[in-house]
């Protein structure tokens, strides 16, 4: 470590990290070389694709270039160290680089280099019945929410801290739980069943609520590490204080960091109302054509049935 950040660390009352760390504390990451490897590999296969711009950016910038900041920076070297970071850190893991990724594409813009027949094979392997059930908005909301727990309130993190192997480990799962979450939410890809967009905003509005009693949790419950942090040199004061801002960060940074999704959401579903639209008009366009050709083949006579079996949303419902 760092000189001035072992002062830092054994320091009973400073818990910041010093703004110089940001030019001097960087180092080796293997997720970080990964994500370097990952974001040069899509723009390859993204090259003269029909992937819009802008998604390429989110991928390669807010997905892997956030996953290289946050592995060798100071985040991942002062977490083992300071709670907030921590906190901090796993905010960052499971909830920014994993919305990046989902939103770039990377099924379509990887699946466009397989041949026609691999491709089939994946697309029927996406509609499996295993995969509808691991897509199904359930399952990544439940990744979501309780990996945090998990992670915290065992001795899963500690471990993780103390041993770098099972930290690498630990930060890849929180990044695959939050892809999982956001690419069968964002819907940008291919997925085993779409669901509609008013469901993944209703499930995010309630999602804020339960990332505000984690948050809660940590701020008002015990010390987490004792033993820990005060071998590091921290007082019961500063530890307090160190959670108080991680909680901050595991409650307020994540509703933050939730409203470009939410952003996300409402114009997908935007565009879900405006597709729809399309469809009930040429429905109803299609059933006037064929109400003037039928009341002109049968002179004039109108035609019977119920008022409900007209329209295409409700004759569909009734199976009419």
């Amino acid at each position: 470590m760092p000189e001035h950040a072992q002062r830092t660390y054994r320091s009973p009352v400073s818990i910041a990290v010093p703004a110089s760390a940001w030019l001097h504390d960087w180092h080796f990451d293997a997720l970080g070389v990964a994500a370097v490897l990952l974001a040069a590999a899509y723009l390859w296969a993204a090259r003269g694709g029909p992937v819009p711009f802008v998604r390429r950016v989110a991928f390669t910038v807010v997905g892997c270039a956030a996953a290289v900041a946050i592995a060798c920076g100071p985040i991942t070297e002062y977490a083992p160290h300071l709670f907030w970071v921590r906190a901090l850190q796993i905010t960052l893991l499971l909830y920014v680089v994993p919305l990046g990724l989902a939103s770039g594409m990377p099924v379509t813009v990887f699946g466009g280099l397989l041949s026609p027949a691999r491709r089939s094979a994946a697309l029927r392997a996406l509609r499996s019945p295993l995969a509808r059930v691991l897509g199904h908005p359930a399952v990544g909301s439940g990744l979501l929410l309780v990996t945090p727990w998990v992670l915290l309130f065992s001795g899963w993190n500690l471990a993780a801290m103390r041993n770098p192997a099972l930290d690498l480990l630990t930060r890849c799962l929180l990044v695959g739980a939050g892809f999982v979450y956001f690419y069968t939410r964002v819907q940008a890809d291919p997925v085993p069943r779409r669901y509609p967009q008013g469901l993944s905003l209703l499930i995010t509005l309630v999602e804020s609520l339960a990332d505000g009693v984690l948050g809660i949790v940590v701020w008002l419950g015990p010390l987490l590490y004792t033993a820990h942090y005060a071998a590091l040199g921290f007082s019961e004061d500063s530890m307090r204080l160190s959670q108080t801002v991680g909680a901050g960060m595991l409650w307020l940074l994540a509703d933050l960091f939730g409203l470009p999704f939410l952003v996300i959401l409402m114009f997908a579903l935007r565009r879900e109302d405006a597709a729809r639209q399309v469809r009930v008009d040429a429905a109803e366009d299609a059933r006037d054509a064929a109400r003037a050709d039928d009341e002109q083949a049968g002179g004039g006579a109108p035609s019977n049935g119920l008022w409900w079996e007209s329209d295409p949303e409700l004759a569909s419902r009734y199976h009419r």
